[in-house]
């Protein structure tokens, strides 16, 4: 029991350090696993049905994605760099329109000398300077990205390897309870997964639709950044509604209760309805733990924490049930009723 208590403490004690010194590298090692377990997920249905070993199901999968992203890209670009081109050239007009709409109220006139043209050109020529900077770190987060991608490939490939390495780190009496873990925390994960693909592509052709019907500028690209934000669960539907109400103030006003009311219609249909659905046995995690959870990591580590706060969150929730709920607060009781002589 000492020996067990020891192992415990000394790996808790080597995770807070690596949180501690290098957070991004465990962040990255986290998406290497969540990337693991979405191709694995895939891969295996696929390497049953051709009668492969699953690895080469995996393979297959990776390579369908990329060919898809590719050709995604290929024939989706002119058409997605015109439209962000056009939707940056309306950020100034939207802004000046807007100004008219509060005018008369308080602070408008302070509004209005901000969005004033004298403003905004020293403002362009300071975005233009943090552009220019920001290529470094552009080519940071491509090397994170690549490497996101090869850690993924690698797990998913042989993830048994892997595992037992994990538990080779742990004393004989905590394999069990840890294997246990491992495997709640990835059927917890692949529920998540499941649940925001999901989630991604229904908002996305729901917003398509609606703002095509409403005859909003730049639908196409609006719909791709909402999905993509709606990775985040909360945050993320926020965030992706705000460019939609820039374009429709600068098309006309009026429309934009109805593109809020479309936004929130899709979100509430989505998030409380379809992908509780398609999540089935994966445990949800609460609206206000989520949301103190992306505060903190995204307070501490950034965007890259906001962006995987939930899947992160989901997978402790998981470890938490079975490695300290069933296996340490409920266990002496379970073990104790185990001895009780009954009548």
């Amino acid at each position: 029991m000492r020996h067990d208590s020891a192992t415990l403490l000394i790996l808790l004690a080597v995770v807070a350090v690596l949180f501690w010194f290098v957070p991004d590298v465990v962040l990255i090692v986290f998406a290497g696993c969540l990337l693991a377990v979405a191709l694995r997920a895939a891969g295996e249905p696929v390497a049953r049905h051709l009668g492969i070993a699953p690895h080469w199901g995996v393979m297959i999968v990776a390579l369908i994605s990329l060919v898809v992203i590719g050709l995604g890209l290929w024939l989706g670009f002119n058409s997605l760099a015109a439209q962000a081109r056009e939707f940056t050239q309306a950020v100034p007009r939207v802004l000046q329109q807007l100004t008219g709409l509060v005018d008369g109220l308080p602070g408008s006139e302070w509004l209005k000398q901000q969005v004033s043209p004298e403003k905004m050109e020293p403002a362009a020529q300071t975005a233009a300077s943090v552009a220019v900077r920001g290529v470094s770190g552009t080519l940071g987060a491509l090397g994170n990205f690549l490497l996101i991608v090869l850690l993924g490939l690698y797990i998913a490939s042989d993830p048994t390897l892997y595992r037992r390495g994990a538990l080779a780190l742990l004393s004989p009496g905590l394999r069990p309870r840890a294997e246990a873990t491992l495997n709640a925390m990835a059927h917890s994960l692949r529920g998540w997964l499941l649940g925001q693909m999901f989630g991604m592509v229904f908002t996305g052709v729901v917003i398509f639709l609606g703002l095509w019907a409403m005859g909003i500028p730049l639908a196409g690209l609006l719909a791709i950044l909402t999905a993509l934000f709606n990775f985040m669960p909360y945050i993320g539907p926020v965030l992706g509604c705000l460019p939609a109400i820039l374009i429709a103030a600068s098309q006309d006003p009026s429309m934009i209760p109805w593109v809020i009311a479309l936004f929130f219609a899709s979100q509430n249909i989505e998030g409380n309805f379809l992908t509780p659905m398609v999540q089935k046995q994966a445990s949800d995690v609460p609206p206000a733990l989520l949301l103190g959870a992306q505060a903190l990591f995204g307070t501490g580590l950034g965007f890259l924490g906001i962006l995987l706060a939930a899947p992160i969150t989901a997978a402790a929730m998981a470890a938490i049930k079975v490695s300290y709920v069933e296996g340490w607060v409920e266990g002496p009781a379970d073990q104790e009723e185990k001895h009780i002589i009954r009548p």
